[in-house]
């Protein structure tokens, strides 16, 4: 089994834990199975879109400027965390970028949530 199908069904399954627990949430409220269906599996898809989304935009170097804006502030005003020679932007953002993972099984796995949420919601309109 490869790395990213690994991810994706880890994903998945946090997704799927998520969508117990919001579902035995509703069910707590006095909820319909329907409604609680609805709700249940669209929180994993804002969840998991969310964080996939956000971790895309890391990997495209969104938040690089602030990340070496925090730790250049640190070894200012702390000197002896600082390394032997100073780094460069450029050379933070190849070392950041070597050791990024892909955010695909993040938005693959919300991506099937949110499916799930859309049918969901059209059982339940013609339903009611």
């Amino acid at each position: 089994m490869t790395e990213q199908r690994k991810e994706f069904l880890l994903d998945l399954a946090v997704g799927g834990v998520a969508a117990i627990v919001m579902i035995a949430v509703e069910f707590a409220r006095g909820r319909d199975i329907l409604t609680a269906l609805c709700n249940g599996f669209s929180v994993p898809a804002v969840f998991l879109l969310g964080i996939g989304g956000l971790k895309g935009l890391r990997n495209k170097g969104a938040f690089d400027v602030m990340g070496y804006g925090l730790k250049s502030t640190v070894e200012t005003f702390i000197p002896m965390l600082r390394k032997n020679e100073k780094e460069t932007f450029l050379d933070y953002r190849e070392r950041k970028e070597s050791s990024r993972k892909s955010s695909l099984g993040l938005l693959k796995a919300g991506a099937v949530y949110l499916a799930l949420s859309v049918i969901m919601i059209i059982i339940y309109e013609f339903a009611n």
